[in-house]
């Protein structure tokens, strides 16, 4: 008997060890041929197609298929070749060709490599082990398409999203282009692969009337209805700001109207009490200068470097149209992140783009998105809120307005020289719906175009986001 139950024993251990080398020869082996295909997929695009055809699906919010495969089991974009054109600054291309985007920076995930011990384990023995996890994105295709049809046959950006949770319901850049043009290296428009959305750097104009209204309401020591006269085409000194545009003047006025009129007497004359120091710390609290990702993308810092040089080009930094050394610089997502921060009473939640990660056998993993990048001051950004409802109803920005929304909103004109030295016009607009059950903001800049047209962009596209996100 007790030679029977010492052979049982012994079965039992061998057993037990020979199922322990069966299990590590096949996670070896997984490992392995993941790790094959991964340095192979480095130097071949080839090797790329491949192993790109177990790679995980990148889908939309809506539920659309922003990047997946097709019936032969081969990497696929988007049906819809709006779509498809207006997602390829985000999505990417399975042969990197861009590379700050969800392809090329979450390769780890959709290629299935990293997971955790455990979670592999039992993929491999679901035999699903090679299959990379799906990426389940906050971008809406829908926005996403119209976006796109705005911006056609322009040069620029929009940027949507969710000032209470972060989340970002479109991200659009024009020119771009069909994604096989880019696997294939073949009819790229020029600056087509540039993302204009997370990258440009664009002057600021008037927008940046913000960061000095901001500052000026910030300080004590002078008063809040501070009057101004506005001079019209009259520089308010030698070399110093003056209306460009203007046939007249705006007459006396304090920040409230300056604000929904753009006064560039104005704010050209508080920037000057102010100072530099003051416009740059306004300007820091608003996440200039800082160091801004988009998940894992890089987002070019938004800048506001003003020196000492003279009092005429400080006025001119002050309404965000800086000349000498002096510069400031914006990204289209950023305007959505600084409307935002208004909009949501001072707070400026970070924004995302990948809501979680779903595993072969359909496990779900949410992300953590809590952090926020700015606090304001809420008194501020209220005074700053009803400031931008002006702009709307009775300034600037009224081509923003739509019957039932409360739309609030900057707009920005910035004269800027081209690539042959052409002095051209971008325009401008940030803004938000002051309704927190539309908690939308939006950030637009398009290259050389009519004043007024990106605040229309932007109320056409708020419109649509308040009717469709819910």
């Amino acid at each position: 008997m007790k030679s029977l139950l010492r052979n049982i024993r012994v079965f039992v251990v061998l057993f037990a060890v020979l199922f322990a080398l069966v299990i590590a020869g096949v996670i070896a082996q997984s490992s392995r041929a993941r790790t094959t295909w991964l340095e192979a997929a480095g130097e071949d695009k080839a090797a790329l197609r491949s192993r790109y055809r177990s790679a995980g699906e990148i889908i939309s919010a809506d539920g659309v298929v922003l990047a997946g495969r097709d019936k032969r089991g081969n990497r696929r974009y988007a049906d819809d070749d709006v779509l498809a054109e207006a997602a390829l600054h985000l999505v990417g291309d399975y042969t990197h060709n861009i590379t700050n985007t969800l392809e090329s920076l979450w390769q780890d995930h959709l290629l299935g490599s990293g997971r955790p011990f455990l979670t592999q384990m039992k993929l491999d023995f679901a035999g699903q082990g090679l299959e990379g996890d799906d990426l389940l994105l906050t971008v809406h295709s829908d926005l996403m398409v119209a976006s796109a049809r705005a911006l056609k046959g322009k040069r620029g950006a929009v940027a949507i999203m969710n000032y209470k949770t972060g989340e970002v319901y479109a991200l659009v850049s024009k020119p771009s282009v069909a994604p096989k043009n880019v696997i294939a290296w073949k009819d790229i428009p020029d600056t087509a692969l540039f993302n204009r959305a997370l990258l440009g750097r664009y002057v600021p104009g008037s927008t940046f009337k913000i960061v000095t209204a901001t500052a000026f309401l910030n300080q004590g020591e002078y008063p809040y209805d501070m009057t101004v006269d506005c001079r019209g085409k009259e520089a308010l000194m030698p070399g110093g700001v003056f209306e460009r545009y203007m046939k007249k003047t705006h007459g006396k006025l304090a920040i409230e109207r300056a604000f929904a009129t753009s006064c560039n007497h104005y704010f050209g004359y508080i920037g000057l009490l102010l100072g530099p120091d003051s416009l740059e710390r306004a300007a820091n609290e608003l996440a200039f200068n800082t160091e801004l990702t988009l998940d894992r993308l890089k987002i070019t810092p938004s800048v506001c470097d003003i020196g000492h040089e003279d009092n005429a080009a400080i006025t001119w930094a002050a309404i965000g149209q800086p000349g000498g050394q002096d510069r400031e610089s914006v990204t289209p997502l950023h305007l959505a992140m600084i409307a935002s921060a208004i909009g949501n009473g001072g707070v400026m939640r970070q924004p995302y783009v990948v809501e979680a990660t779903r595993t072969p056998m359909g496990d779900v993993k949410p992300l953590a998105h809590n952090d926020n990048v700015a606090t304001l001051d809420r008194n501020v950004t209220d005074k700053l809120s009803e400031m931008m409802r002006a702009v709307v109803t009775d300034g600037t920005g009224t081509k923003a307005y739509v019957k039932g929304l409360d739309i609030r909103g900057k707009t920005g004109t910035a004269n800027v020289m081209d690539e042959e030295g052409n002095m051209t016009t971008n325009n401008l607009f940030t803004g938000f719906i002051a309704d927190e059950s539309m908690p939308y903001a939006i950030g637009v800049v398009l290259e050389d175009a009519v004043s007024g047209t990106a605040a229309a962009v932007a109320g056409k596209l708020l419109k649509l986001t308040a009717s469709k996100v819910r």
